[in-house]
């Protein structure tokens, strides 16, 4: 907790509400006979407030939660950045992967292809984009790797 100087220079402590402070807050929180209904009205709204405070607490604390769980699963798959070839073949992946990890504060980087195809299954078409990747690059996305099969599992 920190002091003010005049605090620190008379040797005593500052708290967080001072005497003034609570003498203020007990005057108009408490009522006088004629006044008593206004006394309830400060108290329920006091305690909405806290109510109030106390739900957006929770609900920024859960949200956050939900924020990291999604950006691990997000960045996970799809990274901050894609680059494609405009005019000319992707031939040279590797020596930009291994330039891009030489980057400072990027931590990993994967080459993949991509493309669109049709899929076909119980009657229906639809088009889909697939992305291969080698075995090492899969490694380094490890919610990926973590939850691949290698192989065809049987439908059904």
């Amino acid at each position: 907790m920190s002091e003010s100087p005049a605090a620190a220079s008379t040797g005593r402590s500052t708290r967080p509400f001072s005497r003034f402070e609570w003498l203020i807050a007990g005057r108009y929180l408490r009522a006088r006979r004629k006044e008593a209904f206004i006394s309830v009205i400060a108290s329920l709204t006091m305690v909405g407030v806290a109510i109030g405070v106390a739900t957006l607490i929770v609900v920024m604390s859960v949200m956050n939660g939900f924020r990291g769980e999604l950006l691990d699963k997000i960045l996970g798959l799809n990274g901050h950045f894609t680059g494609f070839p405009i005019e000319s073949q992707f031939t040279d992946y590797k020596e930009t992967v291994t330039a891009l990890e030489g980057v400072d504060g990027v931590d990993f980087a994967v080459y993949f292809v991509e493309g669109q195809v049709l899929a076909t299954g119980q009657g229906q078409s639809t088009g889909v984009t697939v992305r291969g990747m080698d075995e090492e690059n899969l490694k380094k996305l490890s919610l990926l790797y973590n939850a691949a099969e290698q192989g065809v599992r049987p439908v059904g």
